[in-house]
């Protein structure tokens, strides 16, 4: 299955938590990991992933804790993915062009190539003030936004949907 990595959900749920505070903010890691439920451990990782991607900065010391290094609405969702996996590439011939030997008569390869391009776009123009401004209207009106697809129902056990393949 095509998902996204439980470092990559953490790290966006720590930078929405941050982004939805004032400039500047510093938050400690305790009520970080208290309000986006990501474990202590995990939250060290991904720090140090954010803070060498100059994302967040953090500070020691009684009142210390974990801040963003930029405005919310200069983050955008891409930098935040690759901070914590890397440059974003769905197969191994997009890497750079002859990395696969078929990528010149391959009829999936321009396929992968547009799909790339258009979620590379799409991460870009999301930032993180939008995020936060969309996380807290949500708190106040929760609701699924109603173009979602989920890949299963409520009713349908996913194990059983994927031929009894647990992940």
């Amino acid at each position: 299955m095509f998902q996204i990595s439980r470092r990559v959900d953490y790290a966006m749920r720590v930078m929405v938590e941050l982004g939805q505070r004032e400039a500047g903010a510093i938050v400690s890691t305790r009520e970080i990991s208290r309000r986006t439920a990501v474990p202590k451990a995990f939250l060290h990782k991904i720090t140090t992933d954010l803070v060498k991607s100059s994302l967040v900065s953090t500070s020691s010391g009684p009142m210390g804790g974990l801040a963003l290094a930029q405005p919310a609405s200069e983050v955008t969702v891409l930098q935040i993915i690759e901070a914590i996996e890397g440059p974003i590439c769905i197969n191994i011939c997009l890497v750079r062009p002859h990395e696969c030997p078929r990528d010149m008569v391959c009829p999936v390869h321009g396929l992968w190539g547009r799909l790339q391009a258009v979620l590379v776009a799409e991460l870009q123009s999301v930032t993180l003030e939008n995020l936060a401004s969309e996380a807290k209207n949500l708190k106040q009106h929760p609701q699924r936004p109603n173009y979602l697809s989920y890949l299963f129902s409520d009713t349908t056990e996913p194990a059983a949907a994927m031929g009894g393949i647990r992940q």
